[in-house]
């Protein structure tokens, strides 16, 4: 499905808050702390997105383990025919985070009445694959340059029941607005207590989990 041009003019987005103290869960490469933006310029749904030339840091994360996991781990997993399966090995350099909000964070809501305002259906913008996303990022972009707003919430594509987001590093800063959730350590997402968490998601889905 073909992702549509951003509306001119585009409406005053509606606004979700997501309240200081609410965890953000991420999967992420051991590369990354748990609160450091991303600063490539790679291709992802809603992004890359500059500012006066310059790439705009963002992190991805959920409020749930399950839409961290579907967000990252299995995003790309089929859903139907051959291929819906992952490779243990790819879990090597990832792993599970928390990170707490400091202050409420204001976000474009693309969910529900959120997306009818925009003229947009989460069909045509959440569930298209990743050929459609320098489409889906031009709408990130339009958002973005809105002003106002820390970042983008919309429902998981592979798990409906959680919210994803995506915070805007120039906007969100590490450590004053998002800090560790230091009662919730980072998990390993190849062993114990993390990949017991992958292999249930695995599981719950019959995704096969290789090696």
């Amino acid at each position: 499905m073909r992702v549509p041009n951003v509306p001119t003019p585009l409406p005053q987005p509606l606004e979700d808050i997501w309240p200081a103290g609410g965890p953000i869960i991420r999967c992420h490469n051991v590369a990354l702390g748990a609160t450091e933006f991303n600063t490539a310029n790679d291709s992802r749904r809603f992004r890359p997105i500059t500012n006066k030339g310059a790439i705009v840091p963002t992190l991805y994360g959920a409020d749930l383990v399950k839409g961290a996991l579907s967000e990252t781990v299995f995003h790309d997993v089929p859903i139907r025919g051959k291929g819906r399966r992952i490779q243990r090995k790819a879990l090597v350099p990832m792993m599970r985070s928390t990170t707490i909000p400091q202050r409420d964070l204001r976000l474009v809501r693309l969910h529900s009445d959120g997306l009818t305002r925009l003229r947009v259906t989460n069909a045509e913008l959440i569930e298209t694959s990743a050929r459609q996303y320098p489409r889906t990022a031009a709408w990130g972009q339009a958002l973005y340059d809105l002003g106002g707003f820390d970042g983008l919430v919309w429902h998981s594509r592979q798990f409906n029941e959680s919210y994803a987001v995506m915070l805007w590093g120039d906007r969100v800063k590490r450590r004053k607005d998002i800090d560790v959730d230091t009662s919730n350590p980072p998990l390993s997402l190849y062993l114990g207590a993390g990949f017991d968490e992958v292999q249930q998601h695995a599981d719950d889905c019959l995704i096969t989990v290789v090696g």
